[in-house]
């Protein structure tokens, strides 16, 4: 009976219903030496959508800035999942969704089967 009850926690197929961008973050040097920025697609995962905290907003330095919040649920995924004191999925990733890019402030391993949690932030200043 108790495998059941374990069972009834796993990640199911069908609440994977909302499809998720990954792009990794990458650095290179241009002819002058300066080091540029940029995304490229990683990889396209499907993820369950959770209830995240409401947005917040603030006047900063006389510009309203407005933060949201969203959280998913994807599959655990050792290409996904960097374990390394130098290197974390935070800084290594970025999230296309509702297509804006999602900061992601952390990536949290449920255990066996139950996936990673992906926390994820916008800022929107306009």
């Amino acid at each position: 009976m108790a495998f059941n009850s374990t069972q009834d926690e796993l990640l199911k197929t069908g609440e994977l219903d909302t499809p998720i961008e990954l792009y990794s973050n990458t650095q290179t040097q241009n002819d002058y030496g300066e080091i540029i920025s940029s995304q490229s697609l990683f990889k396209l995962v499907w993820a369950k959508l959770l209830p995240s905290v409401k947005g917040t907003e603030k006047v900063q330095d006389d510009t309203i800035v407005a933060t949201s919040f969203v959280n998913f649920v994807i599959r655990y995924d050792n290409s996904l999942y960097l374990e390394s004191a130098t290197t974390s999925p935070e800084n290594y990733f970025i999230v296309k969704y509702d297509n804006k890019y999602w900061n992601i402030s952390s990536m949290e391993k449920q255990g066996r089967g139950k996936g990673v949690i992906v926390r994820c932030y916008y800022y929107d200043n306009d």
